[in-house]
């Protein structure tokens, strides 16, 4: 039998990808399990929170994230269907846009050049822990760890295996595409209120930009027509699709030498646009949590719990406050009419998801 791997990463995105990185730098043996070859698409909105920088320069992969083509985004536009739009000018160089394509390579390129082994090409089929070890299974491979980080995302086939996924039935789906670049949009990120949902439209380059649109599983066909109609779209052109948008969160360390990090241990509106920012930086507190395991600490499962709640607290309540505007329509119009009489409101909303206020400790 070979020699097992100190941790074994499911999931090459940006939160399995920075934490084989982070733990890779901690000198731990790191095997990471991708289903699909990379590069490839992924449905988001493409944009990256301020916050990210901070993680990225930590991880040291900052330099080439922002050597990628990208749109610089200025300002930000509220529409709905009844008034005129609210825009809020953001901070020079606040927020970019970057293909996710790009972006999730660039990371894993800098975990595998760390040292973490890359399996790619076959989803996990199979997954038990006969300790010490976990032993994982793909089509192509087999591999035991000592510890195990799940980071496949909101539909994550680990925490399926291990009998954590909750129940849940798709109330509402994100449509994503990318489309030529209107030049309404160059430098702006938009957010409009949708009859039944909302859309989100931001550059990605000079030459494209993405499309993300939000609705009902009743509504969905309606708002894509809609889109067709309005970008002037080909009836062939390529969507991509992505739910729930809604998940009970699952336990951050569900069992001993196990950690969950990004979308599998905790899903979030994204309408702020904040994911790629959870991801990484829970993919770099889950490293650290590994380490402490495999160095024999009984604190390890505490302390990323306590770890992971601190990531999210102060943070959720303008992403709660936006999943209630896009959810009820009424609200989501009632907020943007005080907008516009009150800019300052809108503007303080914003900072506050870009985190460029200060914030409580």
């Amino acid at each position: 039998m070979p020699v097992p791997y100190d941790l074994a990463i499911t999931g090459a995105g940006p939160a399995g990808a920075a934490c084989a990185l982070a733990a890779a730098r901690l000198g731990l043996r790191v095997a990471l399990l991708e289903r699909s070859p990379f590069p490839r698409h992924k449905v988001c909105g493409d944009c990256l929170n301020p916050s990210v920088w901070p993680v990225l320069e930590a991880l040291g992969c900052a330099p080439a994230i922002r050597a990628l083509d990208h749109a610089s985004l200025h300002r930000v536009r509220f529409a709905s269907p009844s008034g005129r739009p609210l825009e809020v000018a953001l901070p020079p160089g606040a927020e970019r846009a970057v293909t996710r394509e790009s972006f999730d390579l660039a990371l894993l390129d800098a975990a595998q050049a760390a040292g973490a082994t890359l399996f790619s090409g076959h989803p996990l089929t199979h997954l038990e822990q006969r300790p010490p070890l976990w032993h994982l299974a793909t089509a192509s491979h087999t591999i035991a760890a000592r510890a195990l980080v799940a980071a496949d995302g909101r539909n994550s086939t680990t925490c399926h295996l291990l009998g954590l996924f909750p129940r849940s039935r798709p109330h509402r789906v994100a449509l994503q595409c990318h489309a030529p670049l209107a030049e309404a949009y160059r430098g702006t990120v938009a957010l409009e209120w949708l009859p039944h949902g909302y859309c989100g439209i931001a550059p990605v380059d000079s030459q494209r930009m993405n499309i993300c649109l939000v609705a009902t599983t009743a509504h969905l066909a309606a708002a894509k027509a809609a889109a067709h109609l309005r970008f002037a779209l080909p009836p062939d052109h390529p969507w991509r699709s992505i739910a729930p948008l809604e998940r009970a969160d699952l336990p951050p360390a569900p069992f001993p030498g196990c950690f969950l990090v990004g979308d599998a241990a905790r899903v979030v509106e994204p309408f702020t646009g904040e994911g790629i920012y959870y991801a990484l930086h829970s993919g770099q507190l889950a490293a650290a949590a590994a380490a402490q395991f495999l160095r024999g600490d009984p604190g390890a499962a505490a302390n990323y719990r306590r770890t992971h709640r601190r990531l999210y607290r102060h943070r959720l309540w303008p992403n709660r406050l936006a999943r209630l505007a896009v959810t009820h329509p009424q609200l989501g119009n009632l907020l943007l009419r005080v907008g516009r009489q009150f800019p300052s409101l809108m503007s303080y909303l914003t900072a506050k998801v870009l985190r460029t206020v200060p914030t409580a400790p």
